[in-house]
């Protein structure tokens, strides 16, 4: 368990009601603009900071026959451009280097079927959650990395 974790969210916390809950207008479906690069720029930045240049997929999982998604389903699960096996080459333990981990946290965020916990063990960790949360741990607490994310 890394001692830093992350909620990055693209919900204003003014939108909350008493309990937490998000109330407000923004949609949860990645905007495939300033929003996604907003959080791939976060995911750099933290990564940077931690000195991670490489990411290990952890619990990949991939979308079945059924598709509840807000977005169209995407052949291969977008994941035919990163690896050159297509969907065999994403596999628990798969090593990438932190260009195809930001591709894969974009995949994550459009809802195009794959999943997966990146991580570089005791120092890095990020992953995509229910309705765009994005969360981060880190080994240390950088400011710079949240100034970024903000």
């Amino acid at each position: 368990m890394l001692p830093y974790v992350y909620r990055v969210t693209k919900y204003d916390p003014a939108d909350r009601d008493q309990h937490g809950s998000y109330t407000g207008a923004e949609l949860s479906v990645s905007d495939h603009g300033p929003v996604e690069a907003a959080y791939l720029h976060a995911v750099a930045a933290f990564a940077e900071d931690t000195g991670v240049d490489k990411l290990a997929i952890r619990e990949p999982q991939l979308g079945g026959f059924a598709h509840f998604g807000l977005e169209p389903p995407i052949d291969g699960y977008g994941l035919a451009e990163l690896f050159p096996a297509g969907p065999a080459g994403f596999h628990d333990g798969a090593l990438v280097p932190m260009a195809v981990g930001q591709e894969l946290v974009r995949a994550m965020l459009r809802d195009n079927g794959a999943w997966c916990r990146l991580e570089a063990e005791g120092a890095f960790t990020v992953h995509v959650g229910w309705d765009q949360y994005l969360y981060i741990g880190s080994n240390r607490r950088e400011n710079r990395s949240m100034t970024v994310a903000r």
